[in-house]
């Protein structure tokens, strides 16, 4: 199939405005830095953290479903699912290594938003040496120690109270707003591919035209 002419060919079912606000957030979606989410069980806190991935150009989440199956609250997320690509992983009980595993397959550093011994704080976190997986676990545990025993490097919020920890939604969004703002202040690569850009934009088009599978199946029995 020519995604290229295809795409041509669906941008006639939206409008002029809509093609160019797809062509705008495109240029400000990364895979550079990407979020895995480990056992996420709350609605609340699986959808903030989506929305906050669409907000900040995150365009992958990597979803493992260990123990609990990832639910998304429609009032919470208002749509942000419906623009990124959800990854799931829950065909074994070792989920956390297979998503692992891939990443790094991937170029990814692993790296753990936790509290650890050689944590480096936010403000400090270097995105020069490669493309970043940052882990988020369970509102109540945290990360498991499968994901602790792989992760290349630690990452934490600094806190200045008496709490120790944000709830992930939160720290999600600190997070990504930082090394967001810091990814884009560098000489990093960090945009996607032509090849990227117009796969990602095909998807779009789906989601937005009623009916687009009708109108796909006539493009192509021309």
């Amino acid at each position: 199939m020519d995604e290229k002419a295809l795409i041509e060919y669906l941008t006639g079912f939206v409008t002029s405005q809509r093609r160019g606000l797809f062509d705008r957030v495109l240029e400000e979606r990364t895979r550079y830095i990407t979020v895995v989410l480990e056992d996420i069980y709350q609605p609340h806190n699986a959808s903030a953290v989506l929305r906050s991935m669409d907000c900040f150009g995150i365009q992958d989440a990597h979803i493992i479903e260990n123990s609990n199956e990832y639910r998304i609250n429609p009032d919470v997320a208002l749509g942000a699912s419906k623009w990124l690509n959800l990854l799931r992983y829950n065909q074994s009980t070792a989920n956390t290594r297979a998503a692992i595993d891939r990443l790094k397959g991937q170029g990814y550093r692993i790296v753990a938003t936790t509290p650890h011994q050689n944590q480096v704080a936010l403000p400090d976190f270097d995105l020069e040496p490669g493309k970043v997986a940052l882990l988020f676990g369970t509102e109540m545990q945290g990360l498991s120690s499968t994901a602790l025993d792989q992760a290349d490097e630690f990452l934490k919020i600094p806190m200045y109270g008496f709490t120790e920890s944000f709830n992930i939604s939160v720290s999600a969004a600190i997070i990504l707003y930082q090394l967001k703002q810091k990814l884009t202040r560098s000489q990093i690569a960090w945009h996607l591919s032509p090849e990227e850009k117009q796969h990602i934009l095909l998807e779009w088009l789906k989601k937005s035209i009623k009916r687009s599978d009708l109108l796909i199946r006539q493009f192509l029995s021309k």
